[in-house]
């Protein structure tokens, strides 16, 4: 393995401390059917594969989202979605998108939504903002710290909400495990300990091997396990921990270059505030699991924290349902029900709640706990290189 000090990057201006805390905000109410439609808030989109389809979704399910353009690297893509979802525009280029989108154009709307491939998201998400649009970018945010942290300053510049794309933030199974973790840590400095893992075994893994380059596992565009599937559990130890004091990273390269699975290890020395509630000096160590070659199901009901006395295990660190804190004064569940609404659809409502008034990031999810994870990200990808 390789390792390195966390050079932990926070937005301009504002560096984050290792182990500083992030947030102890509650996930966004879901829209009530009973409630008078608020204003509309339009979105052109980025993209057409699958998780666009997710978006739609969710948008579905979101009385004020409105679809009303879309843009791909393949125009007939972009035709071929828009005619399928019913959007009443689709555009070759995303700069020609961008132009139909300002107020006057043939297709205004008020927030781009970057579904693309993960190399493109930086400079997609700074052209938008640099044309007047708010920005809601999938998973990963960047490649890097430099690149994230070039994106929140020309959020910043053009005074625009900004936003990653990390639906995990806005679970209800998030905010249980913010809750437990200030009783989970109480039992002293550690060493604490953590495992989250995300895999699963890929849609395109089998393409992969008659001889395609889809971009899941092309380098060239950002694929691999670490950017696709990585990201889950190292945003989750962020979120829940800040930024580490040293980062380790291996990973298995495939023939395309591309990483198949790998690990990375987060030290922290000191943990902070309303997310943890430890005082002082922590010994912790995190370590997440990512592949996209293994069975599906294979990494769940294996999440765990654990101190001396107390374990909080939990099914899965994307959508954690299965939620248990186990200690010398027995079993609590603390396990939430699935309602069913599509994947995006609470994130889809925080956004067009914080755009709707006004906000330019979110409190559940700011922009320096995702600087802090695109530079992790960063430095271990750059470490398995």
């Amino acid at each position: 393995m390789s390792s390195v000090d966390a050079a932990s990057s926070a937005q301009p201006g504002s560096p984050a401390q290792p182990g500083s805390p992030i947030s102890s905000a509650q996930p966004a109410t879901a829209y009530s059917p009973g409630e008078a439609d608020p204003p509309a808030i339009r979105f052109g989109v980025v993209g057409a594969g699958f998780i666009a389809r997710w978006f739609l979704q969710a948008v579905r399910t979101v009385p004020r989202a409105r679809v009303v353009a879309v843009t791909s690297a393949r125009p007939e893509s972009a035709a071929a979605f828009a005619a399928e979802h019913g959007i009443g525009a689709s555009y070759a280029t995303l700069e020609e998108m961008l132009a139909a989108g300002r107020p006057g154009g043939a297709s205004p709307f008020d927030v781009v939504y970057i579904g693309s491939p993960n190399s493109l998201h930086a400079s997609q998400t700074i052209a938008a903002l640099e044309a007047g649009f708010h920005v809601l970018v999938e998973k990963p945010f960047a490649l890097d710290a430099e690149q994230a942290e070039a994106m929140v300053a020309a959020a910043a510049r053009h005074d625009r909400f900004l936003m990653e794309g990390w639906l995990t933030a806005f679970e209800p199974g998030t905010a249980a495990l913010r809750r437990a973790l200030p009783a989970l840590l109480s039992d002293g400095p550690g060493p604490h300990r953590a495992v989250l893992v995300k895999e699963q075994y890929s849609s395109r893994m089998d393409r992969l091997r008659a001889g395609e380059l889809p971009p899941a596992f092309n380098p060239a565009l950002g694929g691999g396990s670490l950017m696709d599937l990585g990201v889950y559990p190292v945003s989750l130890a962020v979120h829940l921990f800040g930024a580490p004091s040293r980062i380790t990273a291996v990973g298995r390269t495939l023939e395309s270059g591309a990483d198949s699975h790998g690990v990375v290890v987060l030290d922290y020395d000191r943990l902070g505030g309303a997310c943890t509630g430890a005082v002082g000096p922590v010994d912790l160590q995190v370590v997440c699991l990512h592949s996209k070659t293994s069975p599906a199901g294979a990494g769940d009901h294996v999440n765990r924290i654990a101190s001396d006395h107390r374990v909080l295990a939990f099914d899965d660190c994307q959508w954690p349902r299965t939620i248990r804190l186990t200690g010398p004064e027995g079993e609590e569940d603390l396990s939430v029900t699935d309602d069913g609404a599509p994947v995006l659809a609470r994130e889809l409502t925080e956004v067009c709640r914080l755009v709707a008034a006004g906000a330019r990031e979110s409190d559940l999810h700011p922009l320096a706990e995702t600087v802090i994870t695109a530079g992790v990200l960063g430095q271990a990808r750059r470490l398995c290189s």
